[in-house]
């Protein structure tokens, strides 16, 4: 079965065939830099470090780009709040990002392509649309002429703004042609940072600056873009209008993927609407792997409600099969009907995946695969594991090493604290066993004694 992904610019799942075999070149917006980023961009990245490990575990060479916005309305206006250059803000805000995005495990990104570092393709690029009749001139700067380009909305079916679209750059002007015109380049202001180019002194606007960055990456064209789905209009109907224009080469991008919004309450989570969580501050809520799982089981094209919920069945999905794979005994001689078991499961698990990236397909054939395993009446041994493993280097949710046995580390340590333990109640010593135990229940593991044996698992939340 071929790998198929809803393409939001034919509205429709096609087979993915990137523009030359066996390569991807794929691009997802990148963070303006202004302030600590949320939750709901959190959920965004995670999906597209996922799809950069499936396309790569399905043996393509994945370029992954992603662009840092950090000349902005934004950020100036943050940081004449804060009394401090743009320059400074805008670098404090981008390490940050990448700490936040280390610490979730989003670690599939390529090269990240800050926006000042393309100021001279920006500038070359909005003088290619002047010199096509794209583009056209008014006292604060230069600006794309909609009318020029009939193809407008093709991406999105409209051409209006809507309600959940991110339109916090405005670029009014009363003598624009046409209401949806936007900047491509902003005439210098008191104050601000400005470049002096061809095109009078001044900066980039916020769309051109991702079509700039993408024609030096990859050229005039490339497999796939991601990013949320409130980007759609008009931020993604921009950049097809900006680049197709300048090069006259269509399309500008082969497959459109977009990720659903993360809500609380309902409302999308937004820094505008205050109702946001920083990574940071979710971090503190839940490790990362837990995070990754509440996202991840969920499908990319749909939003997510946050809830403390959310994040308890998250962590007790984990620990399931965390405590699964504690059962397996890496070195154990398994029979040809486990390794058949385990095949299935792994043909259903890509199956799901191969589908628009079905996540939750993916995890539920894996549920489907434990609850089999453990109906066999056969321990699980290495297919088991190996299964296991090949699903998590996609889904980094699953803390194996501490749960397998015979890997050693904290599950090895458990099983120590519990030898210990049953020499104490051997020899009657009750209260230290009883101190192992409640340390135990401490680190989240709870103990069962048995007549013969003293069994153990991580409790589900």
């Amino acid at each position: 079965m071929p790998i198929r992904f809803y393409n939001t610019l034919t509205r429709r799942k096609d087979p993915f065939e990137p523009i030359t075999p066996g390569e991807v070149r794929m691009f997802v917006c990148g963070p303006t830099v202004y302030d600590a980023s949320h939750l709901g961009h959190a959920k965004t990245y995670t999906h597209f470090d996922f799809l950069a490990r499936f396309l790569r575990r399905r043996g393509y060479r994945v370029t992954y780009a992603q662009n840092i916005t950090d000349v902005d309305d934004k950020i100036i206006s943050r940081a004449a709040q804060l009394g401090i250059p743009p320059h400074e803000l805008s670098a404090r805000f981008e390490a940050r990002y990448r700490e936040d995005m280390a610490a979730l495990r989003n670690d599939s990104v390529d090269t990240y392509e800050r926006a000042h570092d393309h100021v001279d393709d920006i500038v070359a690029q909005v003088q290619a649309l002047i010199d096509r009749g794209h583009a056209y001139r008014l006292a604060d700067g230069w600006y794309f002429d909609l009318d020029s380009f009939p193809d407008y909305g093709k991406l999105s079916g409209r051409t209006h703004v809507e309600a959940e679209d991110s339109v916090a750059r405005v670029d009014e002007n009363a003598q624009k042609r046409n209401p949806g015109d936007f900047a491509l380049w902003k005439a210098k202001k008191p104050g601000e940072p400005f470049w002096e180019t061809p095109l009078g002194p001044g900066r980039p606007g916020w769309h051109i600056e991702d079509t700039a960055i993408t024609e030096a990456v990859f050229g005039p064209q490339y497999d796939l873009h991601g990013g949320a789905v409130d980007l759609i209009f008009p931020h993604h109907e921009a950049e097809i209008a900006q680049q197709e224009a300048a090069s006259g080469k269509v399309p500008l991008v082969r497959y459109w993927l977009h990720a659903g919004l993360l809500r609380v309450d309902g409302a999308k989570m937004a820094k505008s609407s205050g109702n946001f969580l920083t990574i940071r501050q979710a971090l503190e809520l839940a490790d990362f792997r837990t995070l990754r799982y509440a996202f991840l089981s969920q499908h990319y094209r749909s939003s997510m409600e946050f809830t403390d919920v959310t994040l308890a069945n998250a962590r007790a999905a984990r620990r399931r099969v965390e405590n699964f794979a504690r059962l397996a005994e890496p070195g154990r001689p398994e029979s040809t009907s486990a390794r058949d078991l385990a095949e299935r499961a792994r043909e259903r698990f890509f199956a799901h995946l191969d589908d628009d990236l079905d996540t939750p397909g993916a995890v539920a054939a894996l549920f489907e695969y434990v609850r089999e395993q453990n109906r066999s009446g056969e321990p699980p041994g290495p297919s088991a594991l190996a299964l296991l493993r090949e699903a998590d280097g996609l889904f980094d949710a699953f803390d194996l090493d501490r749960s397998v046995a015979g890997d050693g580390g904290a599950a090895g340590d458990v099983e120590a604290e519990l030898a210990l333990r049953r020499e104490l109640r051997a020899s009657r010593r009750f209260a230290e066993a009883d101190r192992i135990r409640d340390a135990l229940r401490a680190r989240g593991i709870v103990i069962e004694d048995t007549s013969d044996t003293t069994r153990w698992w991580y409790q589900d939340a």
